[in-house]
């Protein structure tokens, strides 16, 4: 995907607009238009792609390849839809994409999860449904559409964009996120076998209206989405709805069949989407399960706090206790002035290395209690900061805390363990809701989220809430392992978190910031190019 990216627009933009003519085109060749609408719309789903891909200073490119494709392939339009067909169909699906891209809804376009998908789908059924009904009306007022066609005229229309949309825009996004199309395999074989067996049980008896058994494709579909998750379900989308316009074509429907099937079509393509994106997000629970395990080993070793406290004490108190003893010992040669000076100065050596000794205690402790084996990987800032979100969803209801989220869409992914620094995402947020549970009811308690790019190849998340803030003087660093800042805090979150993000390389900086505490995490991030 960064790659893609990074590609210069100039280069992109005249690329997407000959690709938008010719998927034009080839729906207009495989099918019966009627006023300039036909029943697929490829091209819809290149632009959502195209959009969600390059953002919003793709729009102008978006406006020239409608233009275009109206000119070249349906010149027989009267003027007036020449004109503002672009206005409309450009810039009904760019506000809509753009509205979705927005940070508050923290939307993935690598299609990362369910959730992403659900959006991608709700959004493409509200745009292409107001769209429809723009276009057909500008139809309807140019006198190419009677009255009473403008009903199903808009449910044609809309529902040929949705299928471009829920085929063609998941697919580019998940092969560019791959960095290409895979190798073929016997098992993908058999699927294609399998999707072209159902089309020809559905297609093959004449005497028969061919929807009746067209819920046969269903079987393959729903197969290569339960072995392969979301990434199988495009692909095996795009090829039946590619093996479904050729049967067609074969066959010769009527015009209500091609309706027919457009909905039978919408309906596998969401029913593929959805079984796909569910056993997607299925795997990455396991995924996250299995890299937990060690964490939950650990964790049942640590026992209760008690456990803790007793551990900490057993482990410093033998040289806390020979410090204090070389410290006398030289505390009375500076006293007094005479003795045995070798003995002040070994005793100093001792209390030097217990010191030392003390610090490794607390290292080890901290190692310990860290959660598992560190899994470094490129991760997107948009999808860390809302699984943890979307975890503490309850206590922030239950509180009346509310978050508002602001990332660019530009954010470097960073390179860090996923479930370390969700962790640590959770652990400041936490402690920014119970800072503000003493807050004056009148007073908001709000917490704001935000991210940005910073120097060379580095990420910074800033957490700030509305509580009292640090107290004055505090150092985490200074403060060690005890180094809560609320009245019944162990301080185990705040050194644990700063533990995990040095771990990372990263910094983990508090301050005061107006009315309120300011958490700044700082990590390495991967640098654009180098990501697929």
């Amino acid at each position: 995907m960064a790659r893609m990216q990074a590609t210069p627009i100039w280069l992109i933009g005249p690329a997407y607009i000959v690709a938008y003519i010719v998927l034009g085109w080839l729906s207009i060749i495989s099918s019966t238009p009627s006023f300039g609408i036909v029943p697929w719309s490829p091209e819809t789903g290149l632009t959502f792609a195209a959009f969600l891909v390059f953002g919003r200073q793709f729009w102008p490119y978006l406006l020239l390849a409608v233009a275009a494709s109206n000119l070249i392939l349906r010149s027989e339009l009267p003027s007036l839809v020449q004109l503002l067909s672009p206005i409309i169909v450009g810039g009904g699906y760019a506000v809509a994409l753009n509205w979705i891209q927005q940070s508050r809804w923290q939307f993935d376009i690598k299609l990362a999860s369910l959730r992403d998908v659900l959006a991608l789908e709700a959004i493409a059924i509200v745009s292409a449904t107001l769209v429809a009904s723009a276009s057909v009306m500008l139809l309807s007022a140019s006198s190419v559409l009677t009255t009473a066609e403008i009903p199903y005229s808009i449910f044609r229309y809309a529902i040929g964009d949705l299928i471009g949309i829920s085929i063609i825009t998941p697919f580019i996004l998940i092969v560019a996120n791959a960095g290409g199309i895979p190798k073929p395999t016997l098992e993908a074989g058999i699927q294609g076998l399998a999707i072209l067996a159902a089309l020809g049980l559905a297609f093959g008896f004449s005497s028969l209206p061919h929807f009746r058994l067209f819920n046969v494709v269903f079987f393959p579909i729903i197969w290569v989405a339960l072995r392969h998750g979301l990434k199988g379900a495009t692909y095996g989308l795009l090829a039946t709805e590619v093996g479904l316009v050729l049967a067609l074509l074969i066959s010769g429907p009527q015009l209500a069949g091609v309706t027919t099937y457009q909905s039978l079509m919408l309906v596998l393509a969401f029913t593929g989407l959805s079984i796909g994106g569910l056993v997607t997000d299925r795997r990455r629970f396991e995924q996250e399960l299995r890299l937990n395990q060690e964490s939950v080993s650990q964790i049942f070793r640590l026992g209760s706090a008690s456990e803790v406290t007793t551990a900490i004490a057993h482990e410093i108190n033998q040289p806390l206790t020979a410090i204090s003893n070389y410290t006398r010992l030289v505390q009375e040669y500076l006293a007094k002035g005479e003795g045995d000076r070798s003995i002040a100065i070994e005793a100093a050596s001792k209390m030097a290395s217990q010191v030392d000794r003390t610090a490794a205690v607390v290292r080890n402790l901290r190692d310990f209690i860290r959660l598992g084996r560190r899994q470094i990987g490129e991760q997107n800032p948009h999808l860390l900061i809302r699984e943890a979100l979307d975890l503490l969803e309850p206590n922030l209801q239950r509180t009346g805390a509310s978050v508002k989220v602001a990332i660019p869409r530009d954010i470097r992914n960073a390179a860090v363990d996923r479930l370390q620094i969700e962790q640590v995402l959770m652990n400041i947020i936490s402690n920014a809701v119970d800072a503000m549970s003493d807050n004056d009811p009148s007073k908001e308690r709000l917490i704001n989220v935000s991210a940005s790019n910073i120097d060379g190849n580095r990420i910074e998340i800033r957490i700030k809430d509305s509580g009292p803030g640090f107290p004055s003087g505090f150092d985490l660093r200074k403060a060690g392992i005890r180094s809560s800042s609320k009245r019944d805090g162990l301080g185990v979150g705040l050194s644990l978190s700063q533990t995990i993000v040095e771990g990372h390389g990263g910094e983990l900086l508090l301050e005061n910031d107006g009315n309120g505490a300011l958490v700044r995490i700082r990590l390495n991030s991967f640098p654009r190019g180098t990501g697929q």
